[in-house]
């Protein structure tokens, strides 16, 4: 029979991978993990390719990736087989058989977001998902930065340095940032984004909230295309990728 290919949505817990990509055979990563269960499972080596790729420590609710099998089982008992052979951090929560034409790499709207713990005392059960910061922030100016990124623009400025892509132009859909309790949640919608960038946004969004820049300079430092202009790179433990549309 042809080889079929299923459309995955994964969730996973970073804290132990470095990163989604696969990399050298000692280096554990998300990718990999998901090769190596689903090869068992189907007797042959198996590629996946996923939609996006996720820094060291950084996790994901909805990551979507295509797999490759030789195979006669139905998508949801592959499904369940996978995830009876990965570690408890990867879970595979819905799959799909889907045809030659759709292509993994033409996402048109993906949401992360990210969790800050915002209080004096240490986030004990949640410091594998949450960034700690004790220092006092103000909401509102928060908030009124946020709104300078929606738009088209040139994000070089929020670019890592590991990022060797030309065209750093990406669309914001939305981007919001509110607090419940200990917890302030940064969300971000885009057509896609830079290695690094939504934590730099993080890192230059925390800057105003401790009231060392003004939320009106958001704009100035997306045309100086400067990554020096920024704020930090957040820690990658609060990040999550939320979900990715097609």
């Amino acid at each position: 029979m042809p080889i079929r290919r299923f459309r995955m949505t994964l969730a996973y817990d970073g804290t132990a991978y470095c990163g989604w990509q696969r990399q050298r055979d000692s280096i554990s990563t998300v990718q990999r993990q998901v090769e190596i269960a689903a090869g068992i499972i189907l007797s042959h080596p198996v590629i996946v390719d996923g939609s996006s790729r996720t820094d060291s420590g950084v996790h994901a609710q909805g990551q979507v990736a295509v797999l490759r099998a030789d195979t006669t089982l139905d998508a949801e008992r592959l499904r369940r087989a996978i995830n009876s052979r990965l570690p408890e951090d990867i879970l595979i929560r819905d799959m799909a058989e889907v045809s030659e034409n759709f292509n993994i790499r033409r996402a048109k709207h993906k949401r992360y977001r990210y969790l800050i713990w915002a209080d004096r005392d240490r986030p004990l059960f949640f410091r594998h998902f949450t960034y700690h910061f004790y220092k006092d922030l103000d909401i509102q100016r928060m908030q009124d930065a946020c709104r300078h990124f929606v738009g088209q623009h040139d994000f070089n400025a929020f670019k890592g340095v590991k990022d060797k892509r030309d065209f750093t132009v990406r669309t914001i859909f939305s981007c919001n940032i509110h607090r419940r309790g200990p917890l302030v949640i940064f969300g971000v919608e885009g057509n896609g984004f830079l290695f690094h960038m939504v934590r730099s946004m993080v890192g230059t969004v925390l800057e105003i909230g401790r009231g060392h820049w003004h939320p009106d300079c958001i704009p100035e430092i997306i045309a100086s295309r400067d990554r020096e202009r920024a704020g930090p790179t957040a820690m990658p433990q609060g990040l999550f990728l939320q979900w990715i549309r097609f």
